[in-house]
């Protein structure tokens, strides 16, 4: 009978064992018999702590520290560009927020200039180091006097307001005839291309000598300081022939029979009869030899057939034939020819046709 009751004692017990075996917490769900919420379950059983080094059901992961610059976050959250924390190695910044231009991008990146992103203090960003277009490599709107040449825009840009320098006020090239003196370069600047006031030819002052009768001044200047050829040293006129005494200039270097030009075809048909001198660009005097068609700014160059006068104040009858179509002597125009000492002058008829041009040589 004692046996009897000590072995229903025994079962009891292995019973009372097993039964509370089947109803402990489930350590990830928590709650009893059929789990979270099942049926003897409360569902109110301890969280799993974040932290423990252990995956948990409810974590995207468990590092087990509290450092929130690594890949797992104190909150058992994988980090992310947005979280509000900066992933060493990974990211360079993050302000929490999907915001472009408040000097962390979307992406998580340290604003600079040069992303393409407008930042505070930026004016612009065009996404590149190029100086010469209209956003500067300092992310400013370019603007003359920023030191940097905006294409198609300024001829220039050194920094600075000096209208004596290569590049004026404006971002304009200094150039002979602006109005402004350009150190070392220029002696004087008028603002007008005129040789016969006190700043002659490429801006320098005038002087007897020059070449440029200086109106007012001088009687004569015929490039040299010689007397006895028509215009002495002081620039006063010698006692020479009358047409060495007045004439017409002609002193474009498109005159020259070196000058070629495919789109221009000039005319002497307005010449009148006066007398001509060849100066400066233009040249000397006339060819002796049938310079090519087309130069001289015209279709048909003229030069001279016959010979110049040997001696000062001689005076000759020639001709002036016009080169054209294989012809050297196409079209002709009578004139006379007058020693005036250093040079000769020329006394030149309408052209006889058109485009046909006295041309000049060096």
């Amino acid at each position: 009978m004692t046996a009897f009751r000590h072995a229903g004692i025994f079962l009891a017990v292995t019973l009372f064992a097993a039964c509370s075996l089947v109803n402990a917490p489930d350590p990830v769900k928590g709650g009893g018999e059929g789990g979270e919420d099942g049926e003897g379950g409360s569902g109110s059983g301890p969280p799993s702590p974040c932290g423990n080094g252990l995956y948990q059901t409810g974590e995207e992961c468990d590092d087990g520290n509290d450092v929130e610059t690594d890949n797992c976050l104190s909150t058992c959250k994988k980090a992310k560009c947005g979280d509000g924390f900066v992933w060493a190695g990974v990211e360079g910044c993050d302000d929490g927020n999907m915001v472009n231009d408040d000097g962390c991008t979307i992406d998580c990146k340290l604003s600079t200039c040069g992303d393409g992103t407008i930042q505070d203090g930026e004016d612009c960003d065009d996404g590149n180091a190029d100086d010469t277009d209209n956003c500067t490599s300092a992310c400013k709107v370019a603007s003359c006097g920023d030191g940097f040449v905006h294409a198609g825009i300024e001829a220039c840009d050194d920094g600075n307001a000096d209208d004596t320098d290569a590049c004026r006020q404006g971002c304009i090239a200094a150039t002979c005839g602006d109005g402004f003196v350009q150190v070392g370069v220029e002696e004087c600047d008028d603002q007008n291309m005129s040789d016969t006031d006190a700043c002659a030819g490429a801006c320098k002052n005038a002087i007897c000598g020059d070449g440029y009768v200086r109106a007012g001044v001088e009687e004569c200047d015929d490039g040299n300081l010689v007397g006895g050829d028509g215009c002495g040293a002081g620039c006063t006129l010698d006692n020479l022939l009358p047409q060495c005494m007045s004439y017409i200039t002609l002193n474009t270097p498109d005159r020259n029979i070196g000058y070629v030009d495919p789109a221009t075809r000039d005319c002497d048909d307005g010449m009148n009869g006066s007398w001509y001198r060849f100066m400066g660009a233009a040249g000397t005097q006339m060819a002796t030899s049938p310079p090519p068609e087309n130069v001289c700014a015209t279709h048909a160059p003229g030069w001279v057939q016959g010979a110049y006068p040997a001696a000062q104040g001689q005076v000759v009858n020639a001709t002036v034939c016009f080169n054209w179509s294989g012809n050297p002597c196409e079209w002709s125009a009578a004139t006379q020819i007058a020693h005036c000492g250093s040079y000769y002058v020329f006394q030149l008829p309408p052209a006889p046709a058109c485009s046909l041009r006295y041309c000049g040589t060096n």
